[in-house]
């Protein structure tokens, strides 16, 4: 539950995990250090099953860019509301078994909370609803099944990523078509809405291109859609990606 939102890193990620059953859930690679009442340093990484008034105290622990990621008995809309009110941003809630996990990540140094949400609810950046027409952003976004389901400092050499991006069908064609977001965070607000609808499953990561390679691809795509535009659409066959076309290493 826990490992698989382990955020990217070049090293190996320092975690705190806050249980024992959270540590035992998380893989040898990582810099594993047990809560307790003597904590030194920031992590990339806070575990663990803990309530939302904890959040706070958390947030202290986290680098800048720390990813938080806890599991609680409540309600998904409170654990997202809990989030954002502590001051978290790109934050997401999923149900897993009888717990719902909830994550989100410390804002970035220089940073503004408010800067960022109102980048996440502001006007699209692209111009354009197909391939055909120009793009004034210099990154499309889209929401990717990643196949192995592991962050990269895991994969081994042997093992080959395989990317499926998702897909509506467009009502005035009966073509899929593209979900695209000109900016993460419009991503992660849309695949939140989906997600808290359980309209969208499978979906483990958001893929950025750059545009030059959105102009590539043989499918159009709907720009910055709000979820609501779209939840009653059909959904269509996953869209098959070269990862090693997307930008990597700064999700």
């Amino acid at each position: 539950m826990f490992s698989k939102h382990l955020p990217p890193s070049a090293g190996l990620p320092r975690v705190l995990a806050l249980d024992e059953a959270a540590a035992a859930e998380l893989p040898a690679e990582v810099g594993l250090v047990h809560a307790g009442p003597e904590l030194s340093g920031e992590f990339d990484a806070v575990v663990g099953y803990a309530a939302p008034e904890q959040l706070s105290s958390l947030f202290q622990h986290l680098r800048p860019g720390g990813r938080l990621i806890l599991a609680h008995r409540a309600e998904p809309q409170a654990l997202l509301d809990a989030l954002t009110q502590a001051g978290f941003i790109h934050c997401l809630v999923e149900s897993v078994s009888d717990f719902t996990l909830y994550r989100g990540e410390r804002p970035p140094l220089g940073s503004s909370v408010t800067r960022v949400q109102t980048l996440a609810s502001g006007p699209q950046s692209l111009t354009s609803d197909s391939r055909s027409g120009p793009l004034t952003s210099p990154f499309i976004f889209l929401l990717v099944t990643q196949t192995p389901n592991k962050p990269a400092w895991k994969l081994t050499s042997a093992e080959k990523l395989e990317w499926r991006a998702a897909t509506v069908i467009d009502p005035a064609t009966g073509q899929p078509t593209l979900l695209a977001f000109s900016s993460l965070l419009k991503a992660v607000a849309f695949m939140q809405a989906a997600i808290l609808a359980n309209t969208i499953s499978g979906v483990n990561k958001v893929g950025k291109f750059r545009a030059e390679a959105a102009q590539t691809w043989a499918l159009s795509f709907f720009l910055n859609p709000s979820f609501e535009d779209v939840r009653t659409l059909t959904l269509g066959p996953a869209f098959v990606i070269d990862p090693q076309t997307a930008v990597m290493g700064d999700e």
